[in-house]
């Protein structure tokens, strides 16, 4: 028997095993990516998901996450995240003991689920793992979206030693985008050719238009802003083209939701524009609703939107896109389902006003952005291309 707390019963054992994991605090996009990437998988190999403690007790107590985790088999392996800040002394000495437990239990579950492949992603897992990768137990996978691209431009050094030091060590890497490939190549010489690029997917069934997109016209629009407040997602540079879209469309109302280290600054940004009664302020677990209530969605992010679970969420929602040139954008935005502009609050400002006034078009968008992820961004495509990473990894 297993020591560690299973929230649900995964599939009979037989075929390869994976073993996800999974360390995160709170469920936003790349973690209900996860979660669609263990459901999506369920039909091809046996998930085991390995989780922090944090997570764990948001599956178990979340409606909508137990109902969406239904039939994986989830383990939590203790606590990740003590509630003292890194840069106290109570945080610090929590994280120094939190992780070697952390590395514990998961060798002693490791050797107990004897999994075919152990594949890491988001960020934490590397921090929180790197050092068990001296012990070379099993072949691993590693998804990088974005975490190259944050070596660059935004983690300290020890961040970038732990996630240099897993890719170092991983079997084979996934990587989310061609833009992502070339920040590999830079902060990484050597391992790209052990990387495969596989652009993200969204969960088509889930993230889908709720309504015929042309009788909610005369509602007048509403426009979606969604990520985690990180200065690369470019919440405030949103608020900043609100304001000018403002001046055109005094009627216009705004979504804001997401969390993370920039959320004061973004409200005070709302609150210096004089957009309170605009922009509504938000978090939820289950992004679907909101999304569907949406017309345009705006994607401000500074280096790369190509990958972001938002985008491809709003998309499938059919929604219609302001996206930021940048990175590999055009590969996935064009004025086919939207617009593609400067990264200033003027350019987004025009392309929101212009959908904004011309709902026809902004319908037409928004069933062409369904149409193209359902073809190039459905969970079936990028099954199929992990599953023969997965393959690569086991020889």
């Amino acid at each position: 028997m297993l020591s560690g707390k299973w929230l649900a019963t995964g599939v009979a054992g037989g075929r390869t095993h994976v073993a996800i994991i999974l360390i995160a605090r709170q469920a936003s996009g790349a973690e209900h990516q996860t979660l669609a990437l263990a459901r999506a998988l369920q039909s091809h190999v046996r998930v085991t998901i390995l989780t922090c403690d944090e997570f764990a007790g948001l599956v178990a107590t979340d409606p909508f996450l137990r109902e969406y985790t239904r039939g994986l088999a989830i383990i939590a392996l203790g606590p990740a995240f003590p509630v003292a800040p890194a840069t106290t002394l109570a945080g610090f000495l929590g994280r120094i003991l939190a992780y070697p437990r952390l590395q514990q239990r998961l060798w002693t579950v490791w050797r107990q689920l004897r999994p075919d492949v152990v594949h890491l992603v988001l960020a934490p897992s590397f921090f929180t793992f790197a050092p068990w990768f001296l012990m070379r137990a099993g072949r691993t996978v590693i998804t990088l979206a974005g975490e190259a691209r944050y070596m660059r431009h935004f983690y300290g050094s020890a961040k970038r030693l732990a996630v240099r030091w897993a890719i170092a060590r991983a079997t084979r890497l996934v990587v989310c985008s061609a833009d992502e490939m070339v920040n590999l190549q830079v902060v990484a010489p050597g391992h790209a050719t052990r990387a495969t690029v596989i652009d993200n997917f969204t969960d088509t069934g889930r993230y889908r238009p709720a309504v015929d997109p042309a009788a909610t016209v005369s509602d007048g629009p509403v426009i979606i802003f969604a990520a985690r407040l990180h200065p690369e997602k470019g919440a405030r540079l949103f608020v900043e083209a609100m304001a000018e879209v403002v001046k055109r469309i005094p009627t216009v109302r705004a979504l804001l939701y997401g969390q993370g280290e920039e959320a004061e600054e973004v409200e005070g940004a709302i609150a210096s524009h004089g957009l309170a009664g605009v922009i509504k302020r938000g978090f939820a677990v289950d992004m679907a609703p909101i999304m569907a209530r949406g017309s345009i969605f705006v994607s401000c992010q500074l280096h790369e939107n190509l990958g972001s679970s938002s985008l491809l969420e709003a998309m499938a929602t059919g929604l219609a896109v302001v996206a930021t040139d940048v990175g590999a954008t055009r590969t996935i935005v064009d004025e086919t389902i939207g617009a593609v502009v400067p990264p200033t609050s003027e350019g987004i400002g025009s392309a929101v006003v212009a959908l904004c006034l011309d709902p026809a078009r902004r319908v037409a968008c928004g069933v062409a952005a369904r149409a193209r992820v359902e073809a190039r961004y459905g969970p079936g495509t990028y099954v199929a291309k992990l599953l023969t990473v997965y393959a690569e990894a086991i020889r």
